[in-house]
């Protein structure tokens, strides 16, 4: 009974405790008294006054502001009932310094808006610009300010105002206003925390320090690759990993410096286009070399994506379906290459095997962090569930999520296949070499290099292969009557197939010399030869053989006809050696002077090409063609050599010259 009569009086008195607590705090909300608490630093960010639009005089010390609603600053707005696209905006609180204090500090965390403190109606800082001039947001960080206080032997009050502006364009882009907590204390004390809390900040930003160091260290071995290779792939993908490595260190920058907002948004555009980019050629070029074409879908979603953003800043676009934009042509860019390296697979192509897999680790993690980002856009309730960033993996030192793990090992995994790749090149650029050298081996058969004089026959030969090795080559042997045997050919095409039928050509004529037999039926003979090798192409040849008389013996098989003393020599010009069977041949017969210098030459003088398409020809041709071959080679080459070159000098004096001469 002495119970039942309590009670009502118990419920009253704690209504009235109620009722008195919570007019008290409402009441003490936007004051916060570092007197009495005697601490040197305190939290300070409870409860703000807070009032949209603008006035000057909510910046005085005297203004009554206890009308005003109080809001939590840590809070974004929209949340608090107030519209979103608002622009600019006030908070006031007060702070009560102990008595003797010259001044406190303020420690902000992240705003990211534009805003102006004042102390006591003074202004003591700015962050950005703010109307009425022209306003600009800018890149928040925290910050620490000076209030002046000058207290006497007494506390004294001092009022704080933040006046502060967002764009209406990226409203609802940051939803909070302060990211952190805000304190205020004596400098020292305030300086010192801020400090830890800095480096407390680099600390929990060690995923995004190792993921950049990742980066670079496989960027770095790509453009290695490269330069020992200087194939381009290797070139996108460096470009793709060092641009990539640019983002951190841009907001770091940014933040640092208090970039404007829209100049950080444009050049973070234009460094995700870079690296969009880039890595769409870089898989192209490594699956589907030197079809170009195949890129300009993925470079067109790569537009696409960052085109929603700068509509959004253009103010076409609302934030939502900018938002939308973005994501789902990321999500279609991921979806084009990975049909090209399906598609690269099923044709066999093995190093779109062996990029598809660390492609799908990070291309299935970028589709889901899009596709979750624009179904939370529609309001979707398990929308962020999809998003792997969201899944913290690793909680020390430093916190590392699902995303950032999948990031590094699709890095590493594509760097493997890049080095497999390098490695396997390596090997085969190995082989390729000591095939080289084996056929410059050939090389030095087809084309002596050193002839000594022969009978009254003195020889210079120049040649110039259009690769590192050609098909032209050229004989000059002595013969057991005394008289000399000289061969020029050209084998059709370049490179080591064509000095390999050269080779051919070589050791028959050799053979042939060795017989004795006149040019005409040198060239039969040697046809029949080329005819086994079933060869696709064909040989064109000129045999000369000179006699200790002074009678040279000419036979022709498609081959430019040989110059005496700067005129062209009249021969009948034959059929191609290796096309058909049974094919004869006729020869002349023409009379040396008693000095005179014979040229034979490659079509590869004839046929030089200027940079403006001009061919050398024959008229330049006869004109040089009294030079010695060393000149008459130069000056091909010179004008612009598209074939191998060939050219050799035969200078002839009679024996009767010879003895004049000697006496």
């Amino acid at each position: 009974m002495r119970i039942a009569i309590r009670m009502p009086g118990i419920f009253l008195l704690a209504a009235v405790f109620i009722f008195t607590g919570a007019y008290a705090r409402e009441a003490l909300a936007q004051r916060f008294d570092l007197d009495a608490s005697r601490l040197p630093i305190a939290r300070v960010d409870s409860a703000w006054r807070f009032h949209l639009g603008d006035d000057p005089q909510w910046a005085q010390p005297g203004l009554d502001d206890s009308s005003w609603p109080i809001l939590h600053p840590g809070e974004g707005w929209t949340k608090q009932g107030y519209p979103a696209r608002a622009e600019l905006a006030w908070f006031r609180f007060h702070l009560v310094a102990p008595a003797h204090t010259q001044s406190l500090v303020l420690e902000l965390p992240d705003v990211e808006k534009s805003f102006q403190l004042f102390c006591d109606g003074v202004q003591v800082a700015q962050l950005g610009t703010l109307p009425p001039g022209p306003a600009r947001n800018v890149i928040g960080a925290p910050r620490v300010f000076t209030l002046p206080v000058n207290s006497g032997a007494n506390p004294k009050e001092i009022s704080v105002a933040i006046r502060l502006w967002q764009d209406p364009a990226t409203a609802g882009t940051r939803a909070s206003i302060l990211y952190g907590e805000v304190y205020a204390g004596t400098p020292e004390v305030v300086l010192n925390h801020f400090e830890t809390r800095k480096a407390a900040d680099l600390l929990s930003s060690g995923n995004l320090y190792t993921a950049d160091i990742v980066i670079l260290i496989v960027g770095a071995a790509a453009a290695l690759l490269f330069w020992l290779t200087r194939e381009r792939f290797y070139l996108w993908f460096a470009c793709f990993l060092l641009v990539d490595a640019c983002f951190f260190p841009l907001d770091l920058i940014s933040a640092h410096q208090a970039w404007d907002l829209y100049f950080y948004t444009y050049f973070s555009i234009l460094l995700d286009v870079l690296t969009g980019v880039s890595y769409a050629f870089f898989i192209v070029a490594a699956i589907y070399p030197r079809r170009w074409k195949l890129t300009i879908a993925p470079v067109a979603m790569v537009m696409l994506a960052d085109l929603s953003i700068i509509l959004v800043l253009t103010h076409h676009i609302s934030l939502k379906w900018g938002d939308i934009g973005y994501c789902l042509s990321n999500i279609t860019l991921s979806l084009i290459l990975a049909a090209y390296l399906i598609r690269g697979w099923r044709a066999g192509n093995l190093y779109a095997r062996l990029l598809f897999f660390p492609f799908i680790i990070d291309g299935l993690s970028t589709v889901l962090n899009n596709l979750g980002a624009a179904l939370y856009d529609l309001d979707v309730p398990f929308a962020l569930k999809i998003i792997p960033r969201h899944y913290v993996i690793l909680h020390q030192p430093f916190q590392v999520n699902l995303q950032e793990i999948g990031h590094v090992i699709s890095l590493f995994g594509l760097l493997a296949v890049l080095v497999y790749r390098f490695a396997r090149t390596s090997r085969e650029q190995q082989r390729l070499a000591a095939a080289l050298k084996a056929a410059h081996d050939i090389q030095n058969r087809l084309v002596p290099t050193h002839v000594p004089t022969l009978g009254g026959v003195h020889t210079e030969i120049a040649y110039h292969a259009a690769e590192e090795v050609g098909g032209d080559f050229c004989q000059i042997l002595p013969r057991p009557d005394g008289s000399i045997f000289v061969a020029i050919g050209d084998v059709s095409g370049k490179g080591l197939q064509a000095a390999m039928l050269g080779a051919v050509a070589v050791g028959a004529l050799r053979s042939l010399a060795d017989e004795g037999i006149e040019p005409a039926a040198a060239l039969e003979r040697l046809n029949q030869v080329l005819l086994r090798t079933e060869h696709p192409g064909f040989v064109t040849c000129l045999c000369l053989v000179i006699k200790e008389s002074g009678e040279a013996v000419i036979a022709d098989a498609g081959h430019p006809a040989p110059y005496l003393d700067g005129v062209e020599v009249d021969v009948e010009d034959g059929l191609p050696l290796g096309l058909v069977s049974g094919v004869s041949y006729t020869q002349q017969t023409i009379v040396l002077p008693e000095q005179a210098r014979l040229t034979l030459l490659s079509d590869g003088v004839v046929e030089a090409r200027s940079s403006d398409g001009e061919l050398f020809g024959f008229e330049r041709t006869c004109e040089i063609s009294r030079l010695p071959a060393s000149e008459i080679a130069a000056r091909a080459r010179q004008f612009g050599q598209e074939d191998d070159i060939t050219v050799i000098t035969l200078n002839w004096q009679s024996l009767s010259v010879a003895l004049a001469g000697s006496m």
